[in-house]
């Protein structure tokens, strides 16, 4: 059995189920052999990650490993991979992170552990690309039937897509990066596993953001002294405590008196690789170079106070970060209609993706080669819309059925344009992914975050930043900040961006290995 020679650092918070047995220590071996040996910390995850009961039954649906970068959780989760595939023999794992970069690392650094292995690069498939499958959304590794999974197994290598966590469904599902996860993501995703035998869900992931509204729920499920709150979450964290300042105003600036974010025995607490892998000199530089907002999250675990309500959704600032005044759409484009409840203002948003593959929202002019965004009464909607259509053949035309503008649909219908309805959870979802689109922080190939551009108009700024979420029962919908905000053009461009994410033309994959 491995052992590791380094002193454990005590999580500050370690809340497991119970398990009968354990093949943990079986894949730590496996990983030595890989030449990837588990830390003890990561020994004391992979124990209970694959712990199980009298049943054969793992006893943690879902695990949670929160620490600092570099420390613990992406190589406890190659781990974890290379036991579903070498111990527990899994069909389907699935890698994925809110971006493709990191996915790409992990899927790299698993190829090479693999292929550098010779008892681990036997069981690859055999074919031209010996089991290994690169290519833009195509990365995978695939190995030899065995009795186990007669028809061989499979790791697949994803990025989180707006529209949520269609595709990731697996035996084993890893979601890295799990500040970055949104509702739409797990609403998508959870209901998928129901027939999955013995699923399992691993999020990784540093401190919350802001934003993060499901690792916040998660970290709050991990730390309760509840066992009927985590029921079958297993959860480990290592943080400071983020009362450990002398001065309990302190600022955080650098060398502040009593300021724990200068104390070593603090920083160790949260980063078990202190002094190890990560050098205090690199520790250093990193505290004078970063706000020490940013220091407290990435490197002390402290988590950002969940965004109240009361806050727009989506600032000015961001909001005019994604302007692009030359921002064109081109195939395929999806089109929204929403009218107002009091129906004294009405919209046709627009959204398609650039050649850059980014996305451009819009709202479309109510005369063709006007300025107008909008013309009085709701009448002249119907032929614009038909217009619109036999020009741009769209993949969808959006209404919410619960809106004003459900009053028109079978007026557009007779027009010969098929409508789109949408229900309260689409509407719900459509939010959701707007929000994600626009907050996204993986950089753009125009070197700026976020997946949309707009073209800077003032009328759908206006409107962006003027919604704030209206709670629902487990999810939320845009509503007003105040009785005097009108979201009417934010409210069109979000069902145009649902109408395109959701029907869009797919593309089929196809791997290699099946074909």
């Amino acid at each position: 059995m491995t052992q590791s020679v380094e002193p454990l650092v005590e999580p500050a918070y370690a809340n497991f189920p119970q398990w009968s047995e354990t093949y943990g220590p079986e894949v730590a071996d496996l990983c030595d052999l890989a030449g990837f040996p588990p830390d003890p910390e990561q020994e004391m995850a992979l124990n209970a990650l694959f712990g199980i009961d009298s049943n054969g039954r793992s006893v943690a649906f879902e695990f949670a490993a929160i620490a600092p970068r570099q420390n613990l959780k992406t190589g406890l989760a190659k781990q974890a991979i290379l036991g579903w595939v070498y111990i527990t023999e899994q069909r389907l794992i699935t890698m994925s992170a809110h971006d493709m970069t990191p996915t790409l690392e992990t899927f790299n650094d698993l190829v090479n552990l693999i292929e550098n292995c010779r008892p681990l690069a036997k069981r690859l498939a055999d074919g031209p690309s010996n089991g290994i499958f690169r290519g833009p959304g195509k990365e995978a590794i695939a190995f030899k039937p065995s009795p186990a999974c007669p028809d061989g197994q499979r790791i697949k290598f994803k990025a989180r897509t707006y529209s949520g966590g269609r595709g990731l469904t697996a035996n084993k599902v890893i979601l890295d990066e799990a500040f970055a996860l949104r509702k739409s993501h797990m609403g998508s995703l959870m209901p998928t596993l129901s027939a999955v035998p013995d699923p399992q869900l691993f999020y990784g992931s540093s401190a919350c953001h802001a934003d993060s509204e499901v690792l916040h729920k998660i970290v709050e499920r991990g730390r309760s002294h509840d066992p009927a709150k985590r029921k079958r979450l297993g959860y480990l964290e290592f943080c400071a405590p983020e009362d450990a300042c002398e001065d309990p105003d302190c600022p955080h600036h650098v060398g502040y008196p009593g300021c724990a974010m200068d104390k070593r025995e603090y920083i160790i607490m949260a980063n078990p690789q202190a002094g190890r892998r990560i050098t205090w000199e690199y520790l250093e530089g990193e505290r004078d170079g970063l706000d020490p907002a940013e220091f407290g999250r990435e490197r002390m675990g402290w988590h950002d106070k969940l965004m109240v309500d009361e806050d727009p959704a989506i600032s000015k600032e961001l909001w005019k970060s994604l302007a692009d005044p030359n921002s064109t759409p081109v195939d395929p484009v999806a089109f929204g209609v929403y009218i107002n409840k009091d129906r004294t203002n009405c919209a046709i948003g627009v959204a398609a993706y650039r050649e850059d593959r980014l996305i451009h929202v819009g709202v479309v002019p109510a005369v063709h080669g006007g300025t107008a965004e909008s013309l009085p009464g709701t009448a002249w909607i119907p032929g614009r819309v038909k217009e619109l259509v036999d020009r741009w053949k769209p993949c969808a035309v959006v209404i919410d059925d619960h809106s004003a503008a459900a009053s028109l649909i079978t007026k557009i219908q007779e027009l010969g344009v098929e409508v789109v309805t949408t229900n309260a959870g689409d509407m719900a979802k459509a939010c959701g992914n707007f929000y994600d689109a626009a907050t996204d922080k993986a950089i753009g190939p125009d070197g700026k975050p976020g997946r949309l551009r707009h073209q800077g108009a003032q009328s759908l700024q206006l409107a962006v930043t003027s919604g704030k979420r209206r709670d629902l029962s487990d999810a939320w919908a845009w509503d007003r900040k105040d009785k005097s905000s009108d979201i009417t053009q934010l409210v069109a461009v979000t069902l145009a961006l649902h109408g395109l994410l959701e029907h869009q033309p797919q593309e089929i994959e196809v791997w290699g290995f099946f074909t």
